[in-house]
């Protein structure tokens, strides 16, 4: 068993939300770990990676035998997914993945580009045990606001979704935003299940936070939080357990300082060419990102 959708979403646009809401519907079955990575990777013959970093990026699936054991339990699921934040990234993911699964719908989620590297440099410090530093982080000169940072360049969406546009059709293809997932969850989900042919009516615990955003009090009890909320898919770990340490987590979360609207506006100007072309290949106007 192979699946039949993919979520490719940026990290940091919802994609974790996505792979929990998709998972709750009975008529889907999510891969038990996100971010599995098997389209993105691959080596030469020294054994290097092609694509990625290793200090940046982990590949936990890297053959197709590993790939189809997470869809072993699959039972009578109508749609078969994963999500793997990588696959927009890695320039090799999208023909591998047209090789492979040539019928496969995409969903992607995208978020405001600067909102959206603000928010991946913030969950960088938190798992590197770092503090969040106003006079350095909200500087404009700050080393995540830099147009060549891998924060920075991880939205220019146009390039990364043209890839998939050339190798599936149209229709397969639904490009979400996460700014409709914050104001409306219900019935963004409603449309996604629709697009995956599963019904639409179905409605997922919305009430429960999945990677919740923000500074945490104490980098420590972050740390073993983080641990106890992913180990939902260890089977010695009960579901409800985990999601009771989902909820700690985010109340022990201290809101991210806002971005200056300033500093926010003159960062914004980097990706101004990149949102229009991309706001054209996705048909949908993305003016409130400028």
């Amino acid at each position: 068993m192979l699946p039949n959708f993919l979520v490719i979403g940026a990290a940091k646009a919802g994609t974790t939300s996505l792979h929990w809401y998709l998972g709750e519907h009975p008529d889907v079955f999510m891969s038990p770990a996100k971010d599995p990575s098997f389209f993105a990777y691959n080596v030469d013959a020294q054994g290097r990676l092609l694509w990625g970093e290793p200090e940046l990026h982990s590949f936990p699936v890297r053959t197709q035998a590993e790939y189809e054991r997470l869809f072993q339990d699959v039972g009578g699921a109508t749609a078969v997914g994963e999500a793997s934040t990588m696959y927009l990234e890695c320039p090799q993911a999208a023909e591998r993945i047209r090789q492979l699964l040539p019928d496969t719908r995409i969903i992607c989620s995208l978020r405001q580009p600067v909102d959206r590297a603000y928010s991946d440099y913030v969950m960088y410090l938190r798992q590197a045990g770092r503090r969040f530093e106003p006079a350095r982080d909200l500087d404009p000169g700050a080393a995540w606001a830099d147009p060549g940072s891998r924060w920075m360049k991880i939205g220019r969406y146009h390039e990364q979704l043209l890839r998939y546009y050339e190798r599936f059709p149209r229709q397969r293809i639904q490009a979400v935003l996460f700014d409709d997932l914050q104001r409306d969850p219900r019935g963004f989900m409603a449309e996604l299940y629709g697009f995956l042919g599963v019904n639409p009516a179905f409605v997922p615990d919305l009430d429960l936070p999945h990677s919740a955003g923000g500074l945490p009090a104490s980098p420590l009890f972050e740390r073993l939080l983080v641990r106890g909320a992913q180990s939902a898919v260890k089977p010695w770990v009960p579901l409800r357990a985990a999601n009771w340490m989902r909820r700690l987590r985010s109340r022990t979360m201290r809101p991210t300082p806002p971005l200056p609207a300033e500093m926010r506006q003159q960062l914004t100007e980097h990706f101004r060419a990149d949102i229009v072309s991309t706001s054209e290949l996705i048909g949908r106007s993305l003016e409130h990102w400028l």
